[in-house]
């Protein structure tokens, strides 16, 4: 080898070195980086496929409670306000565009084995989310993709007043509810019954007692105007407590007998007055004849006689 050649070669291994010197600790710092972003988004990916294993465990027992559920409902329909759909409120009454014959709704056997429209569940969206029972309503007329819907119970104004509410939220149709919601239903119809009864008749009452508060009112007014006075009575001759009222009547013969009273006090004593001057006149003359003089006792005797 030459010694160019050789000083060649000892400048590339010097090169080398103090490359590898510099160029060692960066790669080896990066390739760490790299392994801890790789170790932390294997676990980031492990974390997800567990929680996307948890979920589709729960969503299969969702499923599958709600299947079970879902046995005693039998079918159901969701009519939303479409051109083709929709639900309109006559009073009571539902007429339901989308569910009909057509739709799946079919007439049922009665005891008789003759066709009979079904009974229907209905439900409402609330406006918060979820649904609320309507209550239970028998198909009166059923045509293709149509039905008319009656209760079976006795509807109030403020149940209509909440179906009229919020018309763009959808409706629920089921043709079965299970046995135990069924009676639980039934049992608060029942009590619903029983308190508009109760309201009806504490109502009545209430109309009665505030009817028999105004007759009283009335009889008191009259009793007041009797006692107190009524400008507007027509004035009987020497009753004049009928305009002037029984109290200011009694009150003013009162005053009346008071100063007649006064009056026969104060004749008794000018009676009596007049009866001690009497006496006293009568007790005077009664003296004089003892104060004349003897020879005319007689004639004394007599004048005392005659006066008494």
């Amino acid at each position: 080898m030459t010694t160019i050649g050789k000083v060649c070669l000892w400048l590339t291994v010097i090169g080398l070195g103090v490359i590898s010197v510099w160029l060692l600790p960066t790669v080896g710092k990066k390739h760490n980086d790299v392994s801890t972003a790789l170790r932390k988004a294997q676990e980031s990916v492990d974390a997800a496929v567990e929680d996307h294993r948890r979920n589709d465990q729960d969503l299969r027992k969702k499923k599958n409670q709600l299947a079970r559920l879902q046995i005693g409902w039998d079918k159901s329909w969701d009519i939303s306000r479409s051109a083709t759909a929709g639900v309109e409120i006559q009073g009571p009454q539902l007429t339901v565009l989308g569910l009909g014959l057509e739709t799946g709704l079919e007439p049922v056997l009665d005891a008789a084995g003759q066709e009979a429209p079904p009974a229907v569940h209905a439900f409402k969206m609330m406006p918060e989310g979820g649904m609320f029972y309507v209550g239970e309503f028998q198909a009166a007329v059923l045509d293709a993709t149509s039905s008319t819907l009656v209760p079976t119970w006795q509807v109030t104004p403020e149940e209509v007043d909440v179906w009229v509410s919020n018309a763009e939220l959808p409706w629920r149709f089921r043709t079965l509810v299970p046995a135990g919601k069924r009676l639980h239903v039934d049992q608060l119809h029942g009590q619903l019954q029983r308190l508009s009864e109760d309201y009806a008749r504490t109502e009545a009452n209430v109309v009665q007692q505030q009817a028999l508060l105004e007759e009283a009112e009335r009889q008191l007014e009259i009793r007041n105007q009797e006692l107190l006075g009524n400008p507007d009575a027509d004035p009987v001759p020497g009753r004049p407590e009928h305009v002037d009222g029984l109290l200011p009547t009694i009150s003013t013969e009162e005053e009346r007998r008071n100063d007649l009273q006064v009056m026969v006090d104060s004749l008794r004593r000018q009676i009596k007055a007049a009866s001690e001057e009497r006496d006293e006149l009568v007790r005077r003359l009664k003296e004089y004849p003892d104060r004349l003089p003897s020879a005319d006792d007689g004639g004394v005797a007599q004048s005392a006689a005659q006066v008494q």
